[in-house]
């Protein structure tokens, strides 16, 4: 799996995630995500590194996490029946692996609504957009917040998340990693997510 097929899964699975949250609670389709071209240019594999794993904080976002790499924020608008949301995304990558947090606020739109509904709606989805199929999946919590684990696999990746929501904003963590390789380093990284007090942008 080429870096760009990588990335392209990646943001796009995420994608479908945070559209797919709030699509549960209008009752709404979740917008599709556009499929990648077939004949894409394969990327040149860059050499493989020993990963820097450290600690990393981001106030703004109101959580810290351990990357194996510096992680590369990007910044996507997601469109929904009740407007556009920003996903902000911190990327990091080991080898062939990337590692991914996204969040994702959607503001009083969500507050009174069912957890559950929310995060069974971002699953099932995200699971239809990206064409995977679910491998399995189990609620979790993350504090006091309601949280939903799951495994699944497309024709190209496999994905291993855990999406919480907390208050009006969805966390997402995921680890991307080739068909037939798992990650030795997978709940590490998710288990080093964590809440901290949130600061004003």
């Amino acid at each position: 799996m080429t870096h760009r097929m990588r990335r392209t899964i990646e943001y796009r699975l995420a994608a479908c995630v945070a559209a797919a949250c709030f699509a549960a609670v209008l009752g709404a389709q979740a917008p599709a995500a556009q499929t990648p071209a077939a004949q894409a240019p394969a990327a040149q594999t860059p050499a493989a590194q020993a990963p820097n794993w450290q600690t990393y904080t981001y106030s703004a976002d109101g959580f810290s996490a351990s990357f194996p790499s510096n992680p590369e924020l990007q910044k996507k608008n997601i469109p929904t029946d009740a407007g556009t949301f920003e996903l902000r995304s911190y990327i990091g990558e080991d080898g062939e692996v990337a590692v991914f947090v996204g969040v994702t606020d959607y503001g009083a739109q969500i507050q009174g609504k069912d957890p559950n509904t929310l995060l069974q709606g971002a699953k099932n989805g995200a699971m239809e957009s990206a064409s995977a199929h679910l491998l399995r999946e189990k609620p979790i919590t993350l504090g006091v917040y309601q949280g939903l684990e799951f495994e699944a696999e497309s024709d190209a990746a496999h994905f291993y998340a855990r999406i919480y929501l907390v208050g009006t904003s969805l966390y997402q963590t995921l680890v991307v990693s080739p068909l037939g390789t798992p990650y030795p380093d997978t709940v590490r990284f998710l288990d080093s997510f964590q809440l901290i007090a949130r600061t004003a942008q």
